[in-house]
């Protein structure tokens, strides 16, 4: 794990994100303590549970309304 400053991290931040996309993880400091970290973002998994919801309920000529599909509850 890298630590940097602040001044460093605004001066290098092309070459800190390649460091970062190569899996290494950087701590950002501001005097002396920790203020961020830098790390690979994780792929949001998708949220499927809406679709359980409808399983095994589909008929010709239905349609499920868009709201419907964004209500979380």
């Amino acid at each position: 794990m890298q630590t940097v400053s602040v001044a460093q991290a605004k001066a290098q931040l092309s070459a800190l994100l390649d460091a970062v996309q190569a899996g290494e993880k950087i701590i950002i400091t501001r005097r002396g303590q920790a203020v961020a970290r830098l790390r690979t973002e994780q792929p949001a998994k998708p949220d499927f549970s809406v679709f359980r919801q409808f399983r095994g309920t589909w008929k010709d000529g239905m349609r499920i309304d868009r709201d419907a599909l964004h209500e979380r509850g």
